[in-house]
């Protein structure tokens, strides 16, 4: 919901409830919480099985191919906890890039919480992301992620990419994270067979 109200348009209304929203932090920290915390969503991560010890090469490779699509310095398969971020394939070494982190260093969760794609070309001027630590350090300048929905709408997570300058993503560089991420979900929910 939050990622919707700062789209590419920016109108002057929303603009201004989104300033107001970004600056009471309980509040944007409250429907994060909502969102992340639905117990079908949480259903949802128990059938995907847990990636808390060990990163899965295909998702590996779904991120590689991902950043080196995208022209990207890095790139992940994330999933969302109430209380933590676990990246189940990402293109970074891990002592760049940790694994697991806190729900509080995430910036997928509020793809998780919209359920549509977060795309930022510069993440210091985005009203909720500005003051985020991975911004303020320079780490990610750039977002883009599309949620990875299950049959059931309900978001386990995200295909995102990030870089550490600004940039334009293109429609068409969305397109093809969101066909990347259709192939992420393939290895996160096998057919039956």
């Amino acid at each position: 919901m939050i990622a919707r109200l700062v789209g590419v348009e920016h109108d002057q209304t929303v603009r201004a409830v989104v300033d107001q929203l970004s600056g009471e932090h309980s509040a944007v920290d409250s429907i994060i919480e909502d969102a992340v915390r639905d117990p079908d969503r949480l259903e949802t991560l128990r059938r995907i099985g847990s990636y808390d010890d060990v990163r899965s090469p295909a998702l590996d490779n779904i991120a590689t191919l991902t950043a080196e699509a995208l022209g990207t310095r890095a790139a992940a398969v994330s999933l969302v906890y109430p209380d933590r971020q676990v990246l189940a394939g990402s293109n970074a070494p891990e002592n760049e890039v940790p694994r697991i982190r806190p729900l509080e260093m995430s910036i997928c969760k509020y793809t998780v919480a919209s359920r549509e794609a977060l795309v930022v070309d510069d993440t210091r001027a985005h009203p909720l992301l500005h003051d985020h630590p991975a911004v303020r350090d320079g780490g990610v300048l750039a977002y883009a992620g599309v949620p990875l929905l299950d049959t059931h709408g309900n978001v386990a997570g995200t295909l995102c990419t990030w870089d550490n300058r600004p940039r334009h993503w293109s429609s068409g560089q969305v397109q093809i994270l969101a066909d990347l991420a259709d192939v992420a979900l393939r290895r996160l929910f096998p057919e039956p067979g």
